[in-house]
């Protein structure tokens, strides 16, 4: 009958799955090449499947072995996030600030605001990730995290936070394209346009995509990136323009030209916390930096 595999089980098997052979599992795990075989073989009774064929010395996944490495992979990359959030816990009492944010406000705001934090807490050290949105949440519900900096509040009750910055979607292109010239770029004038966007889940582009649906222009999109700051180096060369969020395009400002665009599409940038842990007085005084920074730095025109 069919048993629960045990953790040493699925360790042994996903390490002759990444290996090929029981000795070389051995050496990656620090065991012994016969304690790996019999984890195996107690793998393969406990599921009543066969899981490897011998290929020339060289254990080959079979159909079902297979589907159930790619099961294993999806869980154990779940507990490698739970021993990041180990390591994370284990140093935050160490003088260690932890922050998350977006990319771009990764690359402009947060460096602004750390400048200003560090004058006051020299002695502290910053670890800083910067993540997409999706992962900044799951971050925020492990702890790892003192405070977060988002273009979107993240959803769920176990989260709250609060709007630091009010500002505008911009149009970018290269100095020498002719939206140089004007004061402002309006979304007829990307009619004829070489677009550079980012995918179609973008809170930014969904805006822009309502916008050509109200004033029935096609989408010109030439080019798809993920990056925004991918769209204003591309922007820059010359291969098209772009709607973007005026804290990446601060970042390249010596190498853009920047201009407002209409109808304006609003661009919020949250500092978010975890719930469940109220911010502590590090916390709060690194959100009182960012909201400084945000008053006197110039993010967009």
């Amino acid at each position: 009958m069919p048993r629960p595999l045990s953790f040493p089980q699925l360790e042994a098997f996903k390490a002759v799955v990444l290996t090929g052979t029981t000795v070389a599992a051995a050496r990656m795990l620090h065991t012994t090449q016969p304690t790996i075989s019999r984890l195996l073989s107690q793998a393969q009774s406990a599921t009543g499947l066969k899981l490897f064929v011998n290929d020339r010395g060289r254990l080959q996944l079979t159909r079902e072995g297979r589907h159930l490495f790619e099961i294993i992979q999806v869980n154990f990359q779940g507990l490698g996030r739970i021993e990041q959030a180990v390591v994370a816990l284990r140093e935050s009492g160490a003088g260690v600030f932890r922050v998350a944010a977006t990319p771009s406000l990764g690359q402009s705001l947060l460096p602004a605001a750390m400048e200003r934090f560090s004058h006051d807490y020299p002695q502290v050290r910053f670890n800083v990730q910067t993540l997409g949105r999706r992962q900044i949440e799951e971050g925020l519900r492990l702890g790892l995290y003192d405070i977060a900096l988002t273009n979107s509040m993240p959803d769920g009750a176990e989260f709250e936070g609060t709007a630091v910055h009010n500002a505008q979607a911009v149009c970018v292109s290269s100095h020498d394209h002719p939206f140089a010239q004007r004061d402002y770029v309006t979304i007829t004038d990307l009619k004829d346009q070489i677009l550079i966007s980012l995918p179609g889940d973008d809170v930014i582009e969904m805006e822009l995509q309502q916008a050509f649906k109200k004033s029935g222009i096609n989408n010109p999109t030439n080019i798809e990136t993920i990056y925004t700051s991918t769209i204003c180096i591309y922007a820059s060369r010359g291969l098209g323009v772009g709607i973007v969020n005026p804290y990446m395009a601060s970042v390249f400002r010596d190498r853009l030209c920047i201009r407002n665009f209409r109808p304006k599409i609003p661009v919020m940038t949250y500092a978010a916390f975890a719930r469940f842990t109220p911010p502590s007085e590090l916390a709060q005084h690194f959100l009182h930096n960012v909201v400084e920074s945000c008053h006197t730095e110039q993010f967009g025109v």
